[in-house]
């Protein structure tokens, strides 16, 4: 029969004993109901809804792992029981891993975060520490990293399905080829729209349940990432250019006949000699010449 690893044992012991706790929640609402008449206070469904969840969140990153679901079930029942985990307790048979949908699931998340970290480098050229999607891009990354952990993925197994570190910067920057800065924007505003908060949650059920979030062998780390696709992602150009003002239009056209403007032939300070003058030094008064009268004609 097959045996949980210790990485599936956190998270199975986890799941069984925020049943158990879940249980002692509603038992001491029940007390309090009948000692009073009166619904619990807004604190018991402020630590109800914490246990709930993260009891969710992390069923669904246990499943999301290759957790069998007949293991999750299990246990999630005997808390539910008020029987809290022992390793010596036995687990039903599992089912047979979906090998498709597990691999699928966490191969979309890392194109995702190979995606989201060329966009946010293009977005932000230079940008130093987060940016807007800064958040989005955690969530994503410390879920597939503990998924990764939990799954048991060695740094092996992470080089056969998506190379070495340099082959996951060279693939996010290949995702923004011939991308324009309109697209890089509007995919940008896509991604930082994205409903992450399911992934954080799961991120932060795992932590709880000692699965490490930060690093995984399989995975790069994400400041080495951001920085080494920022070095490289190439800025993204405008597939359409802004109007140019009256001015700008001037000296483009200016630009394409190949003018260019010199004060010494400027019409209002040219000192080229105009086609009708006088020779140089001569009085025009002086120098008329009067003609003789011809026959009759008054003198």
């Amino acid at each position: 029969m097959k045996e949980p690893t210790r990485a599936q044992v956190k998270v199975l012991e986890s799941v069984q004993n925020q049943s158990v706790h879940l249980r002692a929640l509603h038992a001491t609402a029940a007390e309090h109901q009948q000692r009073t008449g009166q619904r619990p206070p807004p604190a018991w469904y402020t630590e109800f809804h914490h246990h709930a969840v993260a009891r969710e969140a992390l069923s669904e990153a246990a499943l999301a792992a290759a957790v069998p679901r007949a293991w999750i079930d299990h246990v999630r029942e005997r808390g539910e029981r008020g029987i809290k985990w022992h390793p010596d307790l036995y687990l039903r048979a599992p089912e047979p891993i979906e090998w498709d949908r597990v691999l699928d699931g966490l191969d979309r998340d890392v194109q995702r975060l190979r995606e989201w970290t060329a966009l946010d480098a293009a977005h932000h050229p230079g940008a130093a520490g987060g940016t807007e999607l800064d958040a989005n891009l955690r969530a994503l990354h410390t879920r597939t990293v503990g998924v990764a952990n939990l799954f048991g993925l060695t740094s092996g197994q992470g080089r056969q399905l998506w190379g070495t570190t340099q082959d996951w910067v060279q693939a996010s920057v290949a995702m923004l080829d011939g991308v324009p800065a309109e697209g890089i924007a509007q995919r940008w505003q896509q991604a930082l729209r994205t409903d992450t908060s399911s992934y954080a949650r799961q991120a932060t059920a795992l932590a709880e349940a000692g699965i490490p979030i930060d690093t995984a062998a399989a995975l790069p780390r994400l400041e080495n990432l951001r920085a080494r696709v920022g070095a490289s992602v190439q800025p993204p150009q405008p597939l359409f250019r802004p109007a140019l003002t009256a001015a700008e239009q001037i000296e483009a056209a200016v630009d394409a006949a190949n003018l260019t403007y010199s004060p010494e032939f400027d019409i209002e300070s040219a000192a080229a000699p105009p086609v009708f003058s006088d020779p140089d030094g001569a009085d025009p008064w002086t120098e008329i010449t009067i003609l003789p009268a011809a026959d009759g004609a008054e003198r």
